[in-house]
């Protein structure tokens, strides 16, 4: 039980990072979260919900699964219960891990490797990533860009993922890392853009 919470705390700060997304999505797939898990992240879920945006008028076909912070970062991760398809914000406040940008720079395939090389985990590593497409989509009330990606991913229950990475970095006190992913087959572009065009500034003083 130990190592189970020593890697759930482990991946949980790796998140703060592409890398870190597929390591929280292995976890999220293998186990089923303890209440004791619950009782150590939860306690101040709606507080950080809140803090990193205002979902009340996402659709009830999302749910949200976690909202913690670690080492000064919130994440939000989502689930489309039908597709299994996740979504996940990171708002890192201040530190910017990726620029707007950087997303529609034509190095962005080098900053996901470097990214995932810095923040390589012994449980996953991501192989392979290919930038499939580009494109815009809206979220927190701002059009921002975003890269479709295929990655392989080491120890997942599916290998082959498909998902998009984004960022609003206009607020420069609070910079977000965007992220849903799925496995490739059943991907959907369309469900990312109806969760995140819902998804608006928080309503409440951070």
């Amino acid at each position: 039980m130990y190592r189970f919470f020593k890697n759930i705390i482990n991946t949980l700060i790796i998140i703060l990072a592409f890398i870190g997304a597929f390591a929280l999505y292995k976890n999220h797939s293998d186990f089923k979260i303890s209440e004791a898990f619950s009782n150590i992240f939860s306690a101040n879920k709606e507080k950080i919900e809140a803090e990193v945006g205002d979902f009340t008028q996402v659709d009830d076909e999302f749910k949200i699964n976690t909202a913690v912070k670690v080492m000064g970062y919130k994440t939000v991760i989502a689930k489309h219960p039908n597709s299994g398809q996740k979504m996940i914000i990171v708002d890192s406040g201040k530190k910017t891990l990726l620029t707007e940008n950087d997303i529609t720079g034509a190095h962005i395939k080098e900053k996901l490797e470097d990214l995932c090389h810095k923040f390589k985990y012994h449980s996953a590593t991501v192989d392979s990533i290919q930038i499939t497409d580009r494109g815009y989509m809206t979220t927190y009330g701002k059009r921002v860009p975003y890269v479709k990606f295929n990655a392989k991913v080491s120890n997942l229950p599916m290998s082959n993922l498909s998902g998009i990475i984004s960022v609003v970095d206009s607020d420069k006190n609070n910079k977000r890392l965007i992220l849903s992913i799925n496995d490739k087959k059943h991907y959907s572009q369309l469900i990312t853009s109806e969760f995140y065009k819902s998804v608006a500034e928080s309503k409440i003083s951070k």
